[in-house]
C-alpha cells in the first residue's frame, strides 16, 4: 500500500520492495494464537448490497470478481498475522476495506492504476496484499479451522464499516511496525493528510533495532545507480551527513556529497527497514541501524495488537492512528 514514487507502502517500491511486511505478512500458523475469541462462534454471512470489486491477481495475471467482504478476508490472512488480537484484526478488516471502497469505480474511485480493468490488485507493492483460501489452508494447516474462523469473525463482525474524513472514505495507509511514533504522511508521499498526525504507538518489546553493513565501495557503488557523483570511498565518513529529523524522530533529508536527498529515497536505495536510522562508520564499512519497519504512516500493525492486548477495541485503535475520522458504513 504505499505510495511515495508509487511506492508506497508501501514500497517502495520501498514499502515494501523490502517485504510483504512494509505492510503485511502472509499469515502463518502461529502457536500462540490468542485465545480472545470464540472458536465456537457460529459465524452468520452478513447480507451485503452486492458490491463486488474487480480484482487484479498478480500470481495468475487475470481479473477476478470477488464480494467486497470476501476480499477484505484475504487482505487482512495476507496482511496481518492471524495470531494478532481480535480486535487487532477488526482494525485491519475496517483500514482494508476502507481502501478497497475508495478505490472502487463503482463509487468514484480511480482503480488501480498499474491495471487499467481493476479497482484494485492483490499485491502489497501497490495496493495491499490478498491471498486465496488456498494459501492459507497451507500456511494453516490443521488449524486452519480455527484460524479461519477468527478471520471471519474479525471481517464479518465488522462488515459494511470504513473509515471517512468529512464524508468521504479516507486514503489509507498502514505498516508493520513503528518506531514508538507515527509518521505525517507529508514527510513520506506527496502531500500530508489532516488524519495522519504523529501519534504515540505502543509497540513495545517489537520495536527492536536492527543493522545492515556495507562496505564503502559497496555503498558508493549503490549510490552512484542513481546519481552520478563523485565519492570517495576512502573518506566516506566526511562525505555523509543527516540534515535533520521529522517530528516523529525519523531522518528527514541526508547529503551524500554534493547531492542532498529526502529520508524515504535513501531508505528505497540502501532496503532500509525504516527511515528511522543511523551511521556508524568503520574502518572500510559502513553500517545503518535502523529502528521500525515500514514507512510509519498510518496504524502500525504490531502497535495495533499491543492495544488490543490491552484491551482496547478495534474503533479505539483505527480512531487513535486516524485521527478525526469516522467509522460508518459505506
Amino acid at each position: 500500500m504505499r505510495r511515495y514514487a508509487r511506492t508506497i507502502l508501501v514500497a517502495f517500491v520501498f514499502l515494501t520492495i523490502f517485504t510483504a511486511v512494509i505492510t503485511g505478512f502472509t499469515g502463518e500458523d502461529d502457536p500462540g494464537l490468542k485465545e480472545t475469541f470464540d472458536p465456537d462462534e457460529i459465524i452468520i454471512v452478513p447480507e451485503t448490497d452486492d458490491i463486488e470489486i474487480t480484482m487484479y491477481n498478480h500470481r495468475t495475471g487475470k481479473l477476478e470478481k470477488l464480494p467486497l467482504e470476501e476480499y477484505v478476508l484475504g487482505v487482512v490472512a495476507g496482511e496481518m498475522p492471524v495470531s494478532y488480537g481480535i480486535e487487532a484484526l477488526k482494525a485491519q478488516a475496517v483500514a482494508a476495506r476502507t481502501l478497497a471502497i475508495s478505490r472502487l469505480k463503482r463509487f468514484g474511485g480511480k482503480g488501480c492504476s498499474n491495471n487499467p480493468g481493476a479497482d484494485v490488485c492483490s499485491s502489497y507493492a501497490h495496493c495491499q496484499e490478498w491471498i486465496p483460501l488456498e494459501s492459507m489452508q497451507k500456511n494453516w494447516g490443521s488449524s486452519f479451522d480455527k484460524h479461519y474462523n477468527k478471520l471471519k469473525q474479525a471481517v464479518y463482525g465488522t462488515a459494511g464499516l470504513i473509515m471517512k474524513y468529512e464524508g468521504k472514505p479516507i486514503e489509507v495507509f498502514y505498516h508493520s511496525t513503528s518506531n514508538g511514533k507515527t509518521e505525517d504522511a507529508g514527510e513520506v508521499f506527496s502531500r500530508s493528510l489532516p488524519y495522519y498526525k504523529v501519534v504515540s504507538s505502543p509497540e513495545g518489546a517489537d520495536l527492536t533495532r536492527t543493522g545492515v553493513t556495507f562496505s564503502n565501495k559497496e555503498f558508493v557503488d549503490i549510490f552512484s545507480r542513481y546519481y552520478k557523483n563523485s565519492l570517495d570511498p576512502n573518506n566516506l565518513a566526511s562525505q555523509v551527513k543527516i540534515n535533520g529529523y521529522t517530528n516523529s524522530g525519523r531522518v528527514k533529508s541526508i547529503t551524500i556529497g554534493r547531492i542532498t536527498l529526502r529520508a524515504t529515497d535513501f531508505r528505497m536505495m540502501y532496503g532500509l527497514n525504516s527511515t528511522d536510522f543511523t551511521l556508524q562508520f568503520g574502518k572500510g564499512s559502513v553500517t545503518i541501524y535502523t529502528k521500525g519497519f515500514g514507512h510509519g504512516v498510518g496504524m502500525s500493525q504490531v502497535g495495533a495488537d499491543r492495544m488490543a492486548e490491552a484491551g482496547s477495541t478495534f474503533e479505539d485503535i483505527l480512531l487513535h492512528y486516524y485521527q478525526g475520522v469516522t467509522i460508518e458504513h459505506y
